[in-house]
């Protein structure tokens, strides 16, 4: 499934309701995850999987999945999930089924005879050769009679509308029945390039990358490394692209490695001092399809450079203000008593 069709009542329910937000967090996570695969929301096998296979199968951790409750919970060696829609998965097969007959079918059959009784009574009867001079019914030349009843087959126009759907009509005479009806071919983003195998791929399996969170996470974060990026949607070919680049990327890449990411093109050095180029594609496309050259650039532009992350870079010491030393703390009677005093022995005289 594509799409995730979760009732609005379920989060009303005592199951959700009675859950911890991380709880909760994580079964969206198992239940979008099961959505994808069809598995009648039950994870089979899974209880010995470590952290690392947990984080790229579903995006959550071993932990979270140990804390069991009433919205996941492991019946042996499986994984229960709450709320999985199975009938909205039944519709779907019972769809998918349909079509498969109409692609085996490729339209109403053609028939090796034509069904008449004009001028004949059965299929197996001879053509009649006589010929009558009003209507020339039975005439092997052809009339416009004979040719009507022999052209008495099915016409089938496709018509392409405005949207890019195939209409069809069907111009069958009375008596005969309709084929079964043609589930209309489902439209791809953008309608680029249909025959091309990664957009057909993607289109069908990965329409939604929200039902992979990791995926999810490493477009948004590659999107941010050039802010003209995200200005417009993916293209079917786009996400096939990324979606690549995430698998062959993972478990390599980490948040250091997308903030040098970011700061290689917002940088403006094109040649280091040997004057080798530095190589920045200016297309997401690109950038995702060859993501690991792209990657081997930015590092050669870090030593370049001596880039350091933000979080190794030592903060600069905010200057402070010299203090006045502190003293004793004199009342000002015994201070104007001790200034008498003190001119008195100076012989200066008068008061202070």
């Amino acid at each position: 499934m594509e799409y995730m069709n979760i009732p609005t009542a379920l989060f009303s329910s005592p199951e959700f309701i009675g859950a911890e937000p991380v709880q909760r967090a994580t079964w969206i996570a198992l239940l979008a995850w099961c959505c994808e695969q069809e598995n009648g929301g039950i994870i089979e096998g899974c209880r010995s999987w470590g952290m690392r296979r947990w984080m790229q199968t579903c995006g959550v951790t071993d932990q979270e999945i140990c804390d069991e409750n009433e919205l996941y919970h492991f019946d042996g060696d499986n994984l229960i999930v709450f709320g999985y829609p199975h009938e909205i998965q039944e519709t779907l097969e019972v769809k998918r089924k349909i079509a498969r007959e109409n692609g085996k079918l490729g339209g109403r059959p053609k028939k090796t005879h034509v069904e008449t009784n004009i001028g004949t009574n059965t299929e197996t009867e001879e053509k009649p050769t006589s010929v009558s001079k009003k209507t020339y019914v039975g005439s092997e030349i052809g009339t416009e009679i004979e040719t009507n009843v022999q052209n008495r087959k099915k016409e089938r126009k496709e018509e392409r509308n405005i949207g890019g759907e195939i209409t069809t009509v069907d111009s069958t005479p009375g008596g005969e029945s309709p084929a079964a009806p043609v589930l209309p071919a489902p439209s791809f983003p953008n309608r680029e390039r249909l025959n091309d195998v990664r957009g057909m791929r993607c289109a069908d399996n990965h329409a939604d990358l929200g039902a992979s969170p990791g995926a999810a996470r490493f477009i948004a974060a590659t999107l941010e490394i050039n802010p003209s990026w995200s200005r417009t949607l993916l293209t079917a070919i786009e996400q096939a692209a990324a979606l690549e680049a995430y698998q062959s990327a993972q478990g390599r890449v980490t948040p250091r490695d997308m903030e040098m990411l970011r700061a290689y093109y917002a940088s403006g050095l094109t040649h280091d001092r040997s004057n080798k180029a530095f190589w920045r594609p200016d297309s997401r496309r690109k950038f995702w399809e060859c993501f690991g050259d792209v990657l081997t650039h930015a590092d050669r532009w870090a030593k370049e450079t001596r880039w350091k992350p933000a979080a190794a870079r030592k903060k600069p010491k905010t200057e402070q203000a010299p203090q006045q030393p502190e003293g004793p703390v004199v009342e000002t009677d015994t201070a104007a008593a001790e200034i008498r005093e003190l001119r008195e022995e100076m012989g200066l005289g008068g008061e202070a």
